[in-house]
């Protein structure tokens, strides 16, 4: 059974514990993972057995937010060939062997992309994880509301037929008090990054780096290429954004972030962002919480209307559409203004393109990085092949009421409500 198969029969088991309300066996959840996968004479047994432990034991630790939010299980890869996968994908060359020919994650190389965690074949890598904290999180949901905000890849992970509708209605079974778009608050986002590409260009700055989605391209910044960090534009991301409205409009509220994307859990964490988010889930990690509490995607615990955002919210999903909408709203506050635009297209490309930059060589006004190939769509947490969820994202963009960001009525009264009295600002500091 492939690595990441027991990763999510441990989900599993862990949150119907969680959910009977019982001391967690820590044993028992073990067992069952194994069930049925290997039999107790198989030569691998024992193998999954140790590393299932890990994994569950760092679930449940209590996290060390100083910390990476990547860790080789110590002396578990030794066995892995000259050319590791997990090495071959780093973007930064993190993962390098020691003096000892172990594996290591190097701390000042890390961006947290987590690519790393998708492509090791023995389940070495692990991350942290607050689902724990989000199974227990909902089963108390009366008494502090617990809201679900859902990236703009979300479409389409969950099954051909799981509409925008029927996902909400699921996770509003499962115990979230209301779900909303991701999308509408990079309507909001759109409209600042526009003013301050306008402003900057007006004021003679030659090139503007938009910051408004992947944190692991900000590492990257931060850490590969800090020269030109002073060019990123300091506004949250949408998800930031969302949550810090929510929290002014209900102070005692709770916000879960489910997206594509593992390094949002570390974004969550910077003391410059907090409180904003409470816990970050993947699709990966939310399919297991629903399995776990048998909830039917099949539209009969009811399907509720999605229409939080516009296309161009909604198109931030994949490389190339957060270019795109910036573009229309800066076109809607200064026609005349040329917004010559390239975008990286993963963390590779990023680099090379600010290196670019760097020497001179770039004939560009404004940068879009992406950390995943292909965009969100593309992230470690995805469940389904990014060219398909990028074909599903720009259909359900194409059904969304309004066009362009500045478009957005209910942007603008949630701005006008609860966004002019919050910060959409970071303060973009490196923290490693």
């Amino acid at each position: 059974m492939p690595a990441q198969e027991f990763a999510h029969r441990l989900l599993i088991s862990l949150a119907r514990q969680i959910r009977e309300g019982k001391d967690l066996d820590r044993e028992k959840i073990v067992e069952w993972v194994l069930t049925d996968s290997l039999d107790k004479n198989d030569s691998q047994y024992d193998f999954w057995k140790t590393r299932i432990k890990k994994r569950l034991d760092y679930l449940l630790a209590e996290e060390d937010e100083e910390a990476l939010l990547v860790r080789l299980i110590e002396d578990a890869c030794s066995e892995c060939p000259e050319n590791a996968p997990c090495a071959e994908v780093c973007p930064t060359g993190a993962i390098k062997k020691d003096e000892e020919g172990k594996y290591r994650i190097r701390e000042d190389l890390c961006v947290e992309c987590t690519l790393c965690v998708e492509n090791c074949i023995s389940g070495s890598i692990i991350t942290r994880s607050e689902f724990a904290q989000v199974a227990s999180m909902i089963l108390q949901s009366k008494e502090h509301p617990v809201y679900a905000i859902v990236a703009p890849s979300f479409v389409g992970q969950f099954g051909e037929n799981v509409t925008p509708e029927i996902f909400k209605g699921a996770l509003k079974e499962i115990g979230f008090t209301d779900v909303y778009e991701v999308a509408l608050a990079a309507d909001i986002i759109s409209h600042h990054e526009a003013e301050i590409f306008v402003d900057r260009i007006k004021k003679g700055q030659d090139f503007v780096i938009t910051s408004c989605c992947c944190p692991a391209f900000i590492k990257l910044v931060e850490k590969i290429r800090p020269r030109v960090s002073h060019l990123v534009t300091p506004s949250v991301s949408p998800m930031i954004a969302l949550g810090r409205i929510l929290k002014k409009r209900e102070p005692n509220c709770r916000v879960v972030f489910i997206g594509p994307c593992i390094a949002k859990k570390a974004e969550a964490k910077r003391p410059d962002l907090q409180p904003a988010i409470d816990c970050v889930l993947t699709y990966k990690e939310t399919k297991a919480l629903l399995e776990a509490g048998d909830i039917p995607l099949d539209g009969s615990l009811g399907q509720e209307e999605m229409k939080d955002a516009s296309h161009d919210g909604r198109i931030y999903a994949f490389t190339g559409g957060v270019t795109a909408a910036i573009t229309r709203a800066v076109k809607r506050l200064s026609p005349h203004l040329e917004v010559k635009a390239v975008y990286g297209d993963g963390l590779k490309e990023c680099n090379r393109l600010l290196k670019e930059y760097e020497e001179g060589n770039l004939d560009a006004n404004f940068m879009e990085g992406m950390g995943c190939p292909h965009g969100c769509v593309g992230g470690p947490g995805t469940i389904i092949h990014s060219e398909l969820a990028k074909k599903i994202v720009q259909k359900h963009a194409r059904e969304a009421l309004y066009a362009q960001a500045m478009d957005n009525t209910k942007a603008k009264e949630w701005q006008e409500q609860y966004g002019e009295a919050t910060d959409l600002h970071s303060k973009k500091v490196s923290l490693k």
